[in-house]
């Protein structure tokens, strides 16, 4: 066997697989990304809820005083 005959089965295999491992890669930034959207979401929340919170305590601090 040449070593032309070998090295085309292997490097095709190689390229394959890489090409698989990339895939899935793709897929799990995908997920992730949706996790980061998912997060600042709630952030956004929390922020807004942590600004009404400041607000009502400076009203209850008013009427304690």
């Amino acid at each position: 066997m040449t070593m032309e005959s070998i090295l085309l089965p292997v490097l095709t295999l190689v390229i394959v697989l890489e090409l698989f491992l990339m895939y899935l890669m793709y897929i799990r930034m995908k997920q992730l990304n949706g996790e980061v959207e998912r997060l600042s979401s709630r952030m956004v929340i929390t922020d807004m809820e942590l600004d009404q919170l400041t607000k009502n305590i400076e009203e209850f601090k008013k009427i304690q005083i």
